[in-house]
């Protein structure tokens, strides 16, 4: 499951899960795929949909990726957001490329206070945590 804000990364991060690339179209509804599947950026920008989100890992989900667009570092995660879901979650801070180390300090920070299990920084461009991301997925859903 990847959840994320309008823009931060969850398609490009679902390609690469997948190994194939997706249409990239706006949804206003999660998009399935055959390892992954994204939520709406709407569905975080609306607390009253949270429970919803919540509902959705703990039928559809083997772990979550919560992801902060690292050139914005808007994040509407409320403290402690992370610990709501009964899988494991890793914080993704994306367009790590693009940010110095005190812009990656205050994202993981954000993602830390958003209670992840763990966090890596990420570059589709550079491929900075990639290998360590397909890892990850890899460790909580072995036989997808």
């Amino acid at each position: 499951m990847i959840i994320g804000l309008p823009g931060s990364g969850k398609s490009t991060i679902s390609d690469l899960v997948e190994g194939a690339p997706s249409d990239h179209r706006h949804r206003e509804d999660c998009f399935y795929r055959t390892r992954s599947f994204e939520v709406p950026g709407g569905y975080i920008e609306n607390h009253w949909m949270h429970s919803i989100v919540i509902m959705l890992s703990q039928n559809q989900a083997s772990g979550v990726l919560l992801l902060i667009d690292g050139a914005s570092g808007e994040t509407l995660y409320s403290s402690g957001f992370a610990r709501a879901f009964n899988e494991p979650c890793l914080g993704v801070l994306t367009k790590c490329d693009q940010l110095d180390e005190g812009e990656r300090e205050r994202g993981l920070s954000r993602l830390a206070d958003a209670g992840v299990d763990a966090a890596l920084c990420l570059s589709a461009t550079t491929g900075e945590g990639v290998d360590e991301l397909l890892d990850w997925v890899r460790s909580v859903a072995p036989n997808e």
